[in-house]
């Protein structure tokens, strides 16, 4: 692209610390710049501050500017200006006078399951105004096959439109065996000696943490064995996670400890026994790359973008039936062979997924359609 080319993109998920989204625009960005360094970006933000966004302190040149709505006239601050391109990366792109528009949709799950919708009037106009977005998008990203057949059978939007292209996995993330700083983070964290099991998703109901506490509540010998670790929001909308494990009668073996760092992250990954993932529908599912990265076997859902991130690096189960759940992560727990087995295949899945690929396809679909 030309050295006067000109690249907005919404970079308001980049203050959103431990979200999916956030992650990328965290890491895509500032790979696109190594990549191509020629590009003027400009990051439209949910506020008037004029920092960096978390995670684009790197990016130069980089303009940061708010992200007022299109109808606000020039004398009011209005952020109107031509771009050669402008990306969306939060399902929406709002007009900044680009000639060409790129839209990431990361995933369907509310579309297709509104009655999960915070929204106070419901899913319906957010479903319409997506859709709208996407039929007027040049191009559209999403993060995975799944998510491609969704908005294809969701918005009825022509496959050749959309282009797919994967996340990647952080350069944070690798198989930390420090003791000490393990030690440390046990401390600090409240974690005992048990071996545990780790989840990641919090009392997002579609994160689906009531299948994985069932399957401990049904399973005596695993919940005196091992400790549960559950990392994530508390509680969603009146849904608690220790609630669940108090109902349970799991509150001794239920530990949960919010969001963390991405240090304490990695290093409680490097140590769980396994990451079990029984989520009910993602469009791609950074946890799997993560966990990959770091060394931790794998059992999760059969179905969504699950298995195409995860290959033949995890178990799969009916995320839904608890029971056989329990069954396949026992038989993962006592197979010292299969642990090792999934580890290895998981590291070296784990490096077709980096964000410098990512980089050269995302760039490769702003020069195709610019």
């Amino acid at each position: 692209m030309s050295v006067s080319c000109r690249v907005g993109f919404d970079a308001g998920p980049a203050h959103a610390v431990y979200s999916g989204i956030g992650q990328y625009v965290r890491q895509l960005f500032p790979a696109m710049f190594q990549v191509n360094s020629t590009i003027e970006w400009v990051a439209y933000t949910t506020s008037r501050q004029t920092t960096h966004p978390d995670g684009l302190e790197t990016m130069a040149p980089l303009t940061i500017k708010p992200s007022e709505p299109r109808w606000l006239p020039s004398w009011m601050g209005s952020s109107y200006e031509s771009l050669d391109l402008f990306h969306g990366t939060n399902f929406k792109a709002l007009d900044y006078g680009q000639k060409k528009t790129v839209l990431t949709i990361h995933d369907l799950w509310l579309d297709r399951h509104p009655a999960f919708s915070k929204k106070l009037f419901g899913q319906a106009l957010s479903s319409w105004k997506t859709r709208r977005c996407a039929i007027r998008a040049d191009k559209i990203i999403a993060v995975s096959q799944f998510s491609k057949q969704e908005i294809h059978e969701v918005f009825g939007i022509p496959l050749e439109k959309i282009a797919v292209i994967f996340h990647g996995c952080s350069d944070d993330m690798f198989p930390d065996d420090d003791e000490e700083r393990w030690q440390d983070v046990r401390a600090r964290l409240g974690l005992s000696d048990r071996p545990f099991i780790v989840f990641v998703g919090g009392a997002e109901p579609r994160k689906n943490h009531r299948a994985l506490f069932e399957t401990f509540a049904q399973f005596p010998k695993l919940a005196q064995e091992f400790s549960l670790v559950a990392i994530g929001d508390e509680t969603v909308r009146g849904v608690s996670l220790r609630q669940t494990a108090q109902a349970l009668g799991l509150a001794e073996v239920v530990t949960c400890l919010g969001s963390l760092s991405t240090a304490d992250l990695r290093v409680v990954y490097s140590h769980a026994a396994a990451l079990v993932f029984p989520s009910l529908y993602e469009g791609f599912g950074l946890p799997l790359l993560e966990a990959m990265a770091c060394g931790t076997p794998i059992v999760t859902g059969q179905d969504t973008a699950l298995p195409e991130v995860a290959g033949d690096a995890a178990l799969y189960v009916n995320v839904q039936d608890s029971e056989q759940l329990g069954t396949v992560l026992g038989q993962l727990l006592n197979d010292s062979k299969l642990q090792e087995r999934l580890r290895n295949t998981g590291f070296d899945r784990v490096k077709q997924f980096t964000w410098g690929r990512a980089a050269r396809e995302t760039l490769s679909v702003y020069e195709e359609i610019c």
